[in-house]
């Protein structure tokens, strides 16, 4: 099934808009904690771990193998989601953006805080010139998740594109200081 980029994108749109709206009225009027954290249990933490470093190391197959692994023993909606959002990265680096927007949905329907999917989405519509889209998607994610450093820093890259290099400055600086911490402890 050979589908054009343009219609990835609208699907992906499109199926995401509704479960979006579903996640935006649950959170409505509710308070979100800070820094919710995707914990890993110890018996999926070694696959997702090794699945990550393949990843890094563009050993596609090799993180495919690793997150089935942890996927199969992943047991909360977290570690799910994380799993997920991982697969997903694999599929977009495979070129595969209907498999990544069927992980990312599927992450989101495990764990709708799950700021690492959210943030995915934002930089699938980054990439597709949807500027105030991902936007929207990066600062969603960092009301689910304030501490997450990927997120601001992709808003900032975001917000530059967008012409708002001000509050773009201000978003990389913040994610510079968050991933400063996240090295040191």
């Amino acid at each position: 099934m050979n589908m054009s980029r343009n219609s990835v994108t609208r699907d992906m749109r499109e199926a995401h808009a509704s479960f979006f709206e579903r996640l935006s009225r649950l959170l409505r009027g509710r308070a979100v904690p800070a820094a919710l954290a995707v914990r890993i249990s110890p018996r999926v933490a070694d696959a997702f771990e090794r699945g990550a470093a393949a990843l890094d190391r563009g050993r596609l197959d090799a993180a495919e193998a690793a997150f089935e692994e942890a996927l199969a023993a992943a047991d909360a909606p977290a570690q799910i989601a994380a799993v997920r959002n991982k697969r997903a990265i694999v599929a977009i680096r495979r070129v595969d953006r209907a498999r990544a927007v069927d992980e990312l949905i599927l992450a989101l329907e495990a764990d709708s805080r799950c700021a690492a999917a959210i943030t995915t989405i934002g930089n699938l519509l980054l990439e597709d010139g949807a500027v105030a889209d991902a936007i929207e998607h990066y600062e969603y994610a960092l009301l689910v998740d304030d501490a997450y450093a990927a997120a601001y820093h992709n808003l900032g890259v975001a917000l530059h594109r967008s012409g708002r290099r001000g509050e773009a400055v201000r978003m990389l600086r913040k994610a510079t200081r968050l991933e400063s911490r996240m090295k040191r402890t």
